[in-house]
């Protein structure tokens, strides 16, 4: 006589079985075949690639500098989430080539409509609420279809990106009620511009293709008309921020000079991590229109954007700890202005050879990180400490990327240096865009006088 799997007990010793991560229960449901898990993998894939497109496009042109910020943040961990999909579909008898062709005409035409947001509510109502909110619905859809014990590499990298997603997604929502306050017409153009993305993912069944199509609608004309979308190249910032094309402060050289006070010497640090959201702002550029690239370039590129926004709100932080706002002072965008004039492989190769120039021990990031010890503010410490880390990394990426593309470092010094000669005549047209009034000496006296308080 059997006994049927659903009276069946097993003596177990109190102890969970299969490795706890299912009862028996949940492990003896079929779940999906290899084919289509991989089928649903890819879709992700394709959406996690256009997502990277997407915010690298419009990181440059948003103004508002804590949405470059969060932008700068997903989008590292859009490209992370595509490797680990690249990653787990090669394990599945699929080789992971065809993972960057599109599988689905009517996915590419909604993400094109995406791509084409006119302004900072419809970028991020498009992605949040649009293209991450029917993601995450997919995923977790997913998750309640495989077989948790069988399929269990991918319920565990499913389980991770839909975390990361849900705490994006948090973000977004809390941008959009921000942004909703003012001006008036925000929440009807969000309205509307929602309406027009989920027509256009209706028309392709949502992500998976497997919900009712919808039908033609001519109220809906797509932005699109199937060109190359060209992004806005030239850096934007909010009305909080005055004179951007300000050049006059001499941070740079206060640092380095011994005969400055400690505290000084720490500020023109901190102005210097500050400005560095300048880099965002070209290296998305940098990464948007460079195409043809093995995709882990484009995880090294989106790593170094997040490390470089991250770095500028090290500066906001340290600002507001000494009792400043980060945009009471000019943060200038000549030098990110300058190099999105170039073509991209140029700008690559000066940012190259400015984090070799960080390298040196006299000279570099362990000098900074010594002048902050001399400070002997905790915080400023610690800032400098990891500043100093995330560029050791960034200049193994330039080595990683551009010494194989010229051949030898000899070719790339000489291409890198023919570019700067572009990127200064470029510096020097901008200059008429600001009087470039004198305020350093102003920024050290209020820090001064806000840390005693």
């Amino acid at each position: 006589m059997t006994t049927s799997s659903a009276s069946l007990q097993i003596n177990n010793l109190g102890l969970p079985p299969l490795a706890g991560i299912a009862s028996y229960e949940e492990a003896c449901r079929p779940g999906i075949s290899v084919e289509e898990n991989t089928e649903w993998l890819c879709r992700y894939n394709y959406l996690k690639v256009r997502l990277v497109e997407i915010i690298s496009a419009h990181i440059t042109g948003t103004p508002e500098w804590e949405i470059k910020a969060g932008l700068s943040l997903h989008l590292w961990l859009d490209a992370e989430h595509s490797a680990m999909i690249r990653r787990r579909v090669s394990e599945m008898r699929e080789p992971p080539l065809h993972l960057d062709q599109v599988p689905d005409d009517n996915l590419k035409i909604w993400l094109d409509e995406a791509l084409r947001a006119q302004n900072s509510i419809e970028l991020i109502v498009g992605l949040y609420q649009g293209v991450r909110a029917a993601l995450s619905g997919a995923l977790k859809a997913h998750l309640v279809k495989t077989n948790p014990l069988i399929d269990h590499p991918t319920v565990r990298m499913l389980r991770i990106i839909l975390q990361e997603e849900e705490e994006m997604q948090t973000w977004g929502a809390k941008v959009i009620n921000a942004l909703l306050v003012k001006p008036a017409d925000h929440e009807k153009t969000a309205r509307a511009w929602e309406s027009h993305l989920n027509y256009y993912l209706g028309r392709a069944g949502g992500i998976c293709g497997k919900e009712p199509i919808v039908e033609k609608d001519p109220a809906f004309a797509p932005r699109s008309d199937g060109g190359e979308y060209q992004m806005e190249i030239e850096p934007k910032r909010d009305g909080r921020f005055r004179d951007v094309f300000n050049t006059s402060e001499p941070a740079h050289s206060v640092y380095q000079d011994e005969s400055k006070a400690p505290d000084e010497r720490m500020f023109a640090l901190i102005y210097k991590r500050l400005r560095e959201m300048g880099v965002p702002e070209y290296l998305s550029a940098v990464m948007y229109r460079t195409r043809g690239k093995p995709w882990e370039y484009y995880v090294d590129l989106a790593r170094q954007v997040w490390d470089e926004a991250r770095h500028a709100l090290m500066g906001e932080t340290a600002l507001y700890a000494h009792g400043m706002a980060f945009y009471e002072f000019p943060v200038n965008i000549h030098i990110s202005t300058a190099l999105n004039r170039l073509e991209p492989r140029q700008v690559h190769a000066i940012l190259w050879g400015v984090e070799q120039g960080l390298m040196p021990k006299n000279t570099g990031k362990h000098y900074e990180w010594k002048i902050a010890q001399a400070y002997g503010d905790p915080l400023c410490v610690t800032m400098q400490d990891y500043d100093w880390a995330d560029e050791v990394l960034h200049a193994q990426i330039g080595r990683r990327w551009l010494i194989p593309e010229f051949g030898d470092r000899t070719k790339l010094d000489d291409f890198r240096r023919e570019a700067e000669i572009h990127w200064n005549l470029e510096m020097a047209d901008l200059k008429s865009r600001s009087a470039h009034e004198p305020w350093w000496d102003q920024f050290v006296r209020e820090l001064r006088e806000r840390k005693k308080v």
